[in-house]
Order: C-alpha cells, then structure tokens, then sequence
C-alpha cells in the first residue's frame, strides 16, 4: 500500500474486501479479466441483468429502484459484495453499482461517449475532474495517485514476407499455393495467422506533483516508461493449407459414387490394334528368354499409350500432361530403367529393420508404430498424390481418373511380369495398411510369375555329396532354384567335409507358419482325385552328377509349426522348433513298429527333391543318410484373407468332426512337406519325418516317438499315411500366384474412389504428423506436448480393425490446432528474430520471449525500451511509422527518435485513485478512485466514491 495510505490503514482494513480492491494496484490494468475488474479492480461482485436486450434498464428512476431493491437485499443478509445493474444495450457495457459494509458505502459511477469531451483529452483535465467530485470540506485534498498506461497498436506489416512462398507459374503446380512436389503435403497458413501486436507502455504509480500532460506538453514518453508489455491479437481461423487438404480428402471418403458414374462423360477404350498373332503364345506361357523383350522404359511407355481416350460429353478429369507426371512419379522405373536395381527394397525383413534411413533421422519413435505403409513407399507417394490431386485437380471425378489409371499400370505389369517400384520383396507385411499389403501380394505373384521357367528347369534330383555345417531344416522357393543353381553348383560340389561335431550341431529355434488354405476341398484335399498341379520338367542329362545339380539353399530359414490332435479334442495343436538333433543310437523295440511306419510307395523309388543332408542323421531302417528334401515355401496372406480363413474355419463349429476338419485344412502345407520328404528318403518312415520336421516329439533315449504323436488318431499318422512320395515339382502348388493376381486386382479394380481414399486415410494422417514434426520446434513446449498425445492416438486408430472417418476427422481437428499454433510462432519468430541485429548471444532471449507470446494473454518486456526485446518491438514500430509518414527506412539506426517511433495511442488509461474523508472533515477516511480510457471512438469514466455514513 502507497506510504500516503499508511496513516489510514487501520482504518481501511476495516473496510469490506471490494473497498480495499480500489487502492490496491496490484489489480491495475489485467491481462485478462471481467471489465468490471479492469475499471474498478474488484475481484468479487455481483451483476444484475436483463436476459433480452428488448428488456433493457433504459430510465434513471428504474436503475436507482433496482439498486435500492439490491441495497435492501445485501443489508438483510450481510452480504459485503458490490451489485452491479447493467443498463442500456448490453453491448455497451455499462453498469451502475453500490456496496455497503462497515458504515462506509461505495457508489460505482459510469460514463460511455462516443466521442471523447475536448476538456478530458488530458490528464490534467481529468484531475479537475476528479477532485471535484470528491471535494468536500477539507482545505486540501492529499495528493492523488495516478496509474497510466498507453497503449501502440502495430497493424502494417509490409516489411514482412508472406507466409508462403509465390507459387512458381511455370513448375509443376502452376499457380496452386504451398506445392512444390507430390512427395509431400503443403504446410503452414496462406494468410498472416498475426492481425495485431499491441504495445503496452505503463507508468504504475505517479504523483500528481511530479507529472504534466497537457495540450501543449507531455512527461508521459514511451520510451522512458518502465513498465512495456507486449500481447498479440491472433487471427481466429486462418486459412492452413495442410487443414484444408486434410478436410477436403476427409470429404472425397464419404462420397457413394462408383468410378463408372464418377468418369460417365468420357470414354476410354483400348486399342483395337493389338496384335493378336500373340494370344496362344501368352497363354501357354512360352519360354519367356525366347522373346526379344524391349526395355523396360519403352514397355512402360507403350502401356500408357496403347489407352486412346475418346471424350463424349466433357473434358478428363486430369489433363494428359498431369496425368502423365502423376504416372510418372509413382512408376520411376518408367523413365529410369535401372531404377528397381537401385531402389528396390532387397527383402521383406531388411525392408522392416531398415525401412528408411532418413525416417529414423527425424521421426519419432511412436510414428513406427503407425499402422500405414514405409516412407518412399507405392503406397505413401500414391497417398500424397491423391491428397493433391483431390484438393487442386477436380475433387473425386479425378481421384476415379488417376486410380483407373493405375489399375490399368499395375494390370500391364502383372500381364508383362514387371515388378511394381517401391514396394518391398517378400510376404505381405501385416504391420502395414491392406492397400500396401496387396500391393506386395501382387509384386509376390509378379515374382513367382518370372521366375516360372525356372521352376522347370530346377526341379529335378539334387544329389549334394558335402555335408552343411548346420542340420536344421531348411525351406527353398522352388521358383529361385534355378538361378541359384548356376550360382553355387561349383561351390557346393568343392566343399570339403565338416567334423562330426559341426554336422551335429542343433537347429535354430524358428516356428513355422503353416497354410490356411480354405480353397482346397475340405475333405479330399489328400486324395489321388484331386486336381493337382504337374509342371512338366525337361530332361535332364546325368541327375547323379552333384556338380550339375547341386542347387544353393536359400538364407532364410523354413519355419515349423506342429499340431497335435487328442483323443479327447482333435482339434488341439500345439508349436514346436526344432531344438536339436538326435543322437544315434539305435531304436529299441520301444517305439512303433518299423514294419508298419513303412510304406510300399516309399520303397523302390528313385531318390528325388534332395536339398543337402540333414547333418549326420540316419533313416531308421536303412542306415542311409537323412535328406532334407526342398519344399514348397508357405502361401503369402494379407489380413482381409486371414479373416476369411478363420471365419471360414470358425464356421465349422465345435464338434469331433468339425474339429478334425478343421485341423486337415490346416495340415495342407504339412502334407506337401511329408510327400517330398518321402520323395527324397525312400524307405524313411514317420519316426525320421519327425527327428528332422519336429525333434521334441522324439525321444532319442527310448527310440520312439512322444506320447502325443502315438495317440490313437493323431493327424500327423494319417498325413503321413495319405501323403505319396510326390517332390516338389509334382505337387499342387500352395501358393496359385495367378489366381491370387487375379484376386488382388479385381479387388483394386472394385473399390470405389472413395473407398480407395478411405483406405489411404491412415496413411494420409501418418504423412500430414511426419510434417508437422519437422517443425514442431516452432510450436510453443506446450503444444509439443499435444503434439505427441495426437501422434499416440492416431498411432491407435491406425490400428483399429475398421476405419472410422469420423474418428479422423476428429484426428484433423486437432491436427488444424496444432497447424495453426505452428504458423502462429513462425510468423512471430519472423517478425522479431528477424528484426534482431545480435544473432549470438541474445537471441535465445528473444527465442523464449516469442514462446511466451504464445502461451500467455500479455508478457512483460524485462528492461522495457532498453533491453533487447524492446529495441526490436521499438525498431518494428519505428520501421512501420517512417513509412506511413513517407520518410527513408534506416536498418542501423537502432534508436530513433521518440517522435517519430510510435503513432498516437490506439487507448490511452488513467487511474487515479486517493483516500478522503467524505461527506464532513470528521468522516472516516474512505477510498476514492476515477478509471478513464480514451478510444479513437469511444470514451469511457468509471468512478468509485465512497462516503461515511455513520459520521456525516
């Protein structure tokens, strides 16, 4: 409390809480808060008003009964709170207000012009004003305190860049804003997020003896103020260009139409000029090294040519030129014909583990958890494009365009054998969105289709006379036998003997995933009706020679899988690895009966399919050397077709005999593994399938099988009585990669438009967060925190069984806030950082003050006009009145004159405030104060004058 009041103090602390607010300056000028606080610097009170403004208080005499009504009220219940009245239109604010306590009560006194009176223009003015209307009796009124505050408003920001950049009329996007490729989505606001800084320069307590402001001069300089603060006057809603493509693309996915309604206005229809001479030799798939192909740019090309578009009633969607560009940046293998030996991911696990160098660079951990497709993928280039193409090229009659475009792409590739650029080799990765996993499913097909002529060439006899050091089970794709044949037959043949202790060494722990093949026949799958695949395989000159016929195995290891089918529950499986090899001791009368394990079609056959030998194991019976023998690599799936299978299998029920159907349709990929291990090892019986395809179900001390494997009904005995000695180029294939082609591109070519965005949406919002994290650093640490918490929920949605658009929708929302905080600080960070002189040491101060700009209504400048914040607001202020008064704008002149730095105030308050005993000399001394705001249109006085009524 200011020394003048100390002498009053008992006496003031008598008073209520809201009398003690008006000498309080603590309350002066707030951030934030009820005008009411503002003008009078009351924190509790109390306000009566009308609910329609066709109910307004409009007369005197019906304001002063509501404040008696009130006077009444607040004395029968003790209540010390002031009650306010507003009267008039509510827009104008104005109240009326009493408050009784202590014997000293407080009248609250408010004017509103439109125009400010030529005699209040001044302070001085006001303090004639305000010591006549507490004058009483007392010869001299105690000096009055004064709190002034003025306050700069800076609106021209033409010395400041746009927020983006021109858009380059001859590129790619013309005169689209914010875009310079596909490879990205636009960011940032096209309109200056800041309408408004407001410079606030306050001198918090003055006497009147000590400052003159008057019509002819002023004390009151800016820049000798102590106090500056500064707020921004945000612009609510900007336009944000990443927001607004996120929401139009959200928009496109609830559309209903199909492709054919969306592109009913033009035709497209396919050369007629095909040469059909071709027709039988495609359909018997000749020996593909036979034909001259051309290369690979010039097939591309063709296959975008051969389309002749015939307009009917309307102009395409997408004009040549751009659909041609769009083509071009998802299929670079097009133009480059070395672009799949550089950038085609070298397999599905190295593709997982190092998915892209650069993302690991910037990215977060949780974006890795994002159920989307890899950066640089098909599938993320083919989101992006459809973002812009959506926003900028015609909305969804384009997105039906460019999509028909591409089915027919990926049709000519799977037609041609051409491998689809960007998407990794391998299996169907589950992580990933179903769009990119039937994208990989067809580049699988597409792989199984070139290599074909090999498989002939490769499934023959493999007799390998060196031992491998490793005896685990290993699985080869049949249709890479061929080309690694030619590669390893001459170090495969030289290859001396490994010591007994190296063949013995025990298999890798790796769980094999068996085939849910549902499309076979349910119950005679194994039987000789069936109608199975043959390749027909040319002749081969000397199979006994391992020189000739020696094929390399493959790096990868087969994975096993076990099922066990119980007396009680035929439908019980259990997984096993292998873990081990067994001993060799010999098999006593223990274990089942050799005799009957033995099978007259494993006798007397040629040995055949031999991949290497299984260490230094042994055939029960004969004492010949355990083959493992090669087998068919299991089926890839995507997601939608494990569903359907275990719908499929679920459909079944829970019965004996449903459940043991259900355990023979899963047991297709073990009963290709039993025919070409029999095909390999004539003579073996069960007990030698089981020490190499499952080594924990045989007990090599007592020379028999687990107890699990010779219950009564065990489905591994009935495979293995089914299965004929058939090696892999005679068996059904697992994987029908023609069949499954067909699958996925009709499945491509059945989505609709908007089906087709929905299906991106994930990885749409993976891509707009990999944006807004490259610059998050802009954003204040607060909004970093809300940045994360989005990146977590999305990661979740992303993984959700169904896609649920309004849940992103929800997801954009936020994304729209955080956009816009991010524009917000790089505009501000523009405008100060860009205006500071001193980029070394002091530049995190101004750094930390743009974030607190951010985060708080009104921050303080440390130092006021002589610290460095200051100097830039100054300088920014300065800049922006030399050019609306016409004068040359000096960059090195850091401290301009005051006269020509700052325009005349946008509002200029006055408080003034002093304690008198009122209405006699021998009153109680009682709290006055005036508050006054002087607008360009607006005129404002609010005074509290209070008055003894116990000593009148």
């Amino acid at each position: 409390m200011p020394a003048i009041y100390m002498q009053h103090s008992l006496c003031l602390d008598l008073l209520p809480t809201a009398m003690q607010d008006l000498l309080s300056m603590d309350n002066d000028f707030p951030p934030r808060a009820h005008c009411l606080s503002r003008w009078y610097g009351i924190r509790e009170f109390l306000v009566l008003s009308t609910a329609h403004d066709s109910e307004a208080v409009l007369s005197e005499s019906r304001c002063n009964l509501l404040l008696s009504s009130a006077c009444i009220a607040l004395s029968n219940t003790n209540c010390q709170l002031p009650m306010f009245v507003q009267v008039h239109q509510k827009w104008r604010k104005l109240y009326m207000g009493v408050c009784e306590g202590a014997g000293v009560r407080t009248d609250f006194q408010m004017v509103h012009l439109k125009k400010t009176p030529h005699s209040c223009q001044h302070l001085s003015a006001l303090l004639d004003l305000f010591k006549g209307k507490i004058a009483s009796s007392v010869a001299r009124i105690p000096p009055v305190k004064i709190a002034v505050r003025f306050t700069y408003v800076l609106q021209d920001w033409n010395q400041t860049t746009w927020p983006q950049a021109p858009p380059d009329l001859d590129g790619d996007f013309g005169d689209i804003v914010g875009c310079s490729d596909y490879s990205s989505l636009p960011f940032g606001a096209c309109e200056d997020p800041i309408t408004e800084i407001h410079l606030s320069t306050t001198w918090p307590s003055l006497s009147e003896d000590v400052v003159v402001d008057n019509d002819v001069y002023t004390d009151l300089d800016p820049l000798q103020a102590p106090q500056w603060s500064v707020r921004v006057r945000m612009n609510d809603e900007p336009q944000c260009l990443l927001s607004e493509y996120l929401f139009s693309f959200a928009k496109a996915c609830r559309r209903k139409e199909t492709t054919d309604e969306l592109l009913e206005s033009f035709e497209m229809q396919r050369d007629d000029e095909t040469d059909m001479s071709q027709a039988l030799q495609k359909l018997t798939n000749a020996d593909i090294s036979a034909v001259s192909l051309p290369r690979l740019s010039k097939a591309m090309k063709k296959a975008r040519t051969r389309i002749k578009r015939h307009v009917a009633s309307g102009e395409a969607p997408l004009s040549a030129d751009v659909l041609s560009e769009l083509i071009d940046y998802l299929f670079p293998d097009a133009l480059d014909s070395a672009y799949m030996e550089k950038a085609l991911p070298q397999g599905a696990e190295e593709a997982t583990d190092n998915e892209n160098k650069d993302e690991k660079e910037y990215v977060k951990e949780i974006f890795k958890s994002f159920k989307s497709a890899p950066l640089s993928s098909l599938t993320f280039k083919l989101a992006t494009c459809f973002c812009h193409v959506n926003h900028s090229y015609g909305s969804l009659r384009a997105l039906a365009h460019l999509w028909q475009e591409l089915t027919f792409e990926v049709r000519y590739r799977w037609e041609h054998g051409y491998l689809i650029p960007d998407v990794e080799k391998g299996a169907p990765n589950l992580a990933h969105c179903l769009l990119h996993q039937k994208l990989q499913m067809l580049n699988c097909c597409i792989a199984r289709k070139r290599n074909g002529g090999a498989d002939l060439k490769s499934s023959s006899t493999v007799s390998i006379s060196s031992v491998d050091n490793s005896s685990s089970r290993t699985s080869l794709n049949t249709s890479t036998l061929y080309s690694s044949a030619l590669k390893s037959s001459t170090a495969a043949a030289v290859q001396p003997d490994k010591p007994a202790a190296a063949d013995r060494k025990g298999p890798t722990d790796h769980e094999r995933s068996h085939d849910l093949d549902v499309s076979a026949d349910h119950e005679g799958y194994m039987s000789d009706g069936d109608d199975e695949f043959f390749e027909c395989a040319e002749a081969l000159s000397d199979s006994g020679s391992a020189e000739e016929t020696v094929c390399k195995v493959t790096s990868d290891e087969k994975t096993l899988e076990e099922m066990e089918i119980t007396a009680e529950d035929s439908s019980q499986m259990s997984v096993y690895d292998r873990t081990g090899v067994q001993s060799e001791s010999k098999m006593d009368g223990a274990c089942l009966s050799r005799e009957d394990s033995v099978y007259k079609d494993s006798i007397g056959e040629q040995p055949e399919g031999r991949l290497k030998e299984c260490g230094d194991l042994k055939l029960l019976n004969t004492d010949e050397p355990l083959y493992i023998p090669i087998t068919q690599e299991p089926a890839p799936l995507t997601e939608d077709m494990l569903e359907e299978q275990a719908d499929a299998l679920t459909r079944l029920g829970t019965t004996a005999e449903g459940a043991h159907l259900r355990a023979r349709m899963q047991s297709t990929c073990l009963h290709a593994d039993m025919q070409a291990f029999k095909a390999a090892n004539p003579g073996c019986v069960l007990e030698d399938f089981v020490r190499w395809y499952s080594p924990r179900d045989y007990c090599a001390e007592e020379g028999k099988l687990s107890n699990r494997m010779q219950l009564h009904g065990n489905l591994w005995q009935e495979v293995w009585q089914m299965s004929k000695p058939i090696p892999v180029r005679r068996q059904k294939r697992l994987f029908d990669d023609t069949n499954e082609a067909e699958k996925v591109l009709h499945f491509f070519e059945s989505l609709k438009p908007a089906q087709v965005a929905l299906h991106l949406m994930p990885v749409i919002i993976h891509a707009a967060l990999l944006r807004i994290s490259q610059l998050e650093e802009s954003a204040a640490p607060a909004m970093q925190a809300s940045i994360e918490n989005i990146s977590k929920r999305a990661a979740a949605l992303t993984r959700r069984p169904t896609i649920d658009i309004q849940k992103y929708e929800e997801t954009i929302y936020s994304i729209n806030k955080i956009e816009t905080s991010i524009a917000r600080a790089q505009a501000l960070k523009e405008r100060f950082l860009g205006q500071s002189k001193d980029k070394r040491g002091k530049e995190r101060e101004l750094e930390k003050f743009v974030s607190s700009l951010l985060e708080l209504p009104e921050v303080i400048v440390t130092g006021a006009a002589k610290s460095l914040t200051g100097t830039v607001v100054h300088r920014m202020f300065a800049k922006a009145q030399r050019q609306a008064t016409g004068e040359e704008i000096v960059d090195d002149d850091p401290h301009p004159n005051s006269a020509s730095s700052f325009p005349h105030p946008a509002a200029r308050e006055y408080i003034l405030r002093t304690v008198v005993s009122r209405p006699a000399p021998y009153s109680r001394p009682t709290p006055q104060k005036m508050y006054c705001v002087l607008l360009n249109e607006d005129f404002r006085l609010a005074g509290a004058f209070s008055q003894d009524t116990l000593f009148q």
